[in-house]
């Protein structure tokens, strides 16, 4: 009797301890069972997606997959399934100069949502004033995996484009494509490490996925990466569309001021270029 007493008391303290901390912890509603976020001291976040989906898509609310105030989308990583679907992304602190939201959202004042299914850059040639300049900062999905690869269903893939702060700029000459897979279509995917990202200094800037010509399924394709600038912002316009496609406005050519210019030899340089204009 003495002993079932004991075990009731014992029972319902842990109970009451149980309710207490969970009701009264001020932190409770950032807490998770698959802890999400991992940040480093070094300013890099990893950020877990699994069971990150749904929530509020609301482009002035803050998405379970977004990173954190002065940070980027500089990678991302798929572990075994060929960039089937999304398991992590890698958001760095890029930006020291910011004026800091101090935990307050919005993060960054202006944003606007794409859909990395047919829209594949930040960048909009038809809206230049909003979209210049402007990085991906988070990703949202429906379902919690962050599958893109259902032909029919995962038609939809919004993604979150925000404008750098004032004095930095995105320098469109620099940018680059880090594919997901080789010449093999042999995928960048691994359970440990982070292989699909950009260089020190990069931010991404678009993102892709089209279909496999082997299996016919979507998978990401690659991501866009360019060089973010700080100061001096007017002198490097946007890049300009010279040419429409009729199927997606992502899919145009774009000239980007400068790409092509033609190599200028300083004048005591020019002896040592003598066999080139020979």
């Amino acid at each position: 009797m003495i002993k079932h007493r004991l075990l009731n008391t014992y029972f319902f303290r842990s109970i009451l301890f149980l309710w207490i901390s969970l009701i009264g912890s001020p932190v409770f509603c950032t807490t998770r069972y698959y802890g999400s976020y991992l940040s480093y001291g070094s300013g890099d976040t990893i950020i877990q997606t699994l069971h990150a989906h749904s929530g509020n898509d609301d482009i002035e609310r803050k998405w379970h997959v977004e990173c954190l105030d002065g940070e980027a989308l500089v990678g991302i990583q798929d572990m075994v399934n060929d960039f089937q679907k999304l398991e992590a992304v890698w958001c760095k602190f890029l930006f020291p100069h910011k004026q800091p939201a101090n935990g307050m959202y919005p993060y960054y004042p202006i944003c606007f949502p794409r859909n990395y299914t047919s829209q594949f850059f930040c960048f909009n040639p038809h809206q230049i004033q909003l979209t210049a300049n402007s990085f991906i900062t988070g990703l949202w999905d429906d379902e919690s995996q962050f599958l893109v690869s259902r032909i029919g269903l995962d038609k939809s893939q919004p993604y979150k484009c925000c404008r750098a702060p004032p004095e930095y700029y995105i320098d469109y000459t620099s940018c680059y494509y880090m594919p997901t897979h080789d010449q093999y279509w042999e995928y960048y995917d691994s359970l440990q490490h982070v292989i699909v990202y950009c260089a020190g200094g990069y931010v991404m800037t678009g993102i892709s996925k089209k279909i496999n010509p082997i299996y016919g399924e979507w998978h990401i394709e690659w991501i866009q990466c360019c060089r973010i600038g700080f100061g001096g912002a007017g002198k490097i316009p946007p890049p300009t569309r010279i040419k429409r496609s009729e199927d997606t406005e992502d899919e145009d050519i774009y000239l980007y001021p400068n790409a092509r210019a033609p190599l200028q030899i300083p004048k005591n340089c020019s002896i040592f270029f003598s066999a080139i204009h020979q």
